[in-house]
């Protein structure tokens, strides 16, 4: 009779990453651009959207928000936002990535 190895007794872990680390998920890119009371706001991945996107203006009030598609939300503002300032700060819990990614902060000019 032949005898056959049994089940390994010390198996090799096979995690790559140390205990306590994990992998980091891509930050959030946003580019908005302006058309008189409208800004178009495009991300570089796919987003899930929870709420409006906060992104400061220096005129004008946010009156809606629609989401377009999973990388792009338009935004309509009380008066022309055009050649106005805008920001954005990080980690808006209203954006977040497919993947668990938080957004980055972005600050410009129209």
């Amino acid at each position: 009779m032949a005898s056959y190895p049994g089940a390994k007794v010390h198996r090799v872990s096979r995690r790559k990453l140390g205990r306590g680390q994990h992998v980091q998920a891509p930050a959030v890119i946003a580019t908005p651009t302006a058309s008189t009371v409208t800004v178009t706001i495009n991300f570089n991945v796919p987003v899930v959207v929870r709420g409006n996107l906060d992104l400061h203006t220096s005129v004008g009030t946010l009156v809606s928000q629609t989401v377009v598609s999973s990388t792009e939300i338009q935004q309509t503002y009380s008066v022309s936002v055009a050649a106005a300032t805008w920001s954005i700060t990080a980690g808006d819990p209203a954006i977040s990535s497919m993947q668990g990614g938080q957004l980055a902060a972005a600050s410009g000019t129209f």
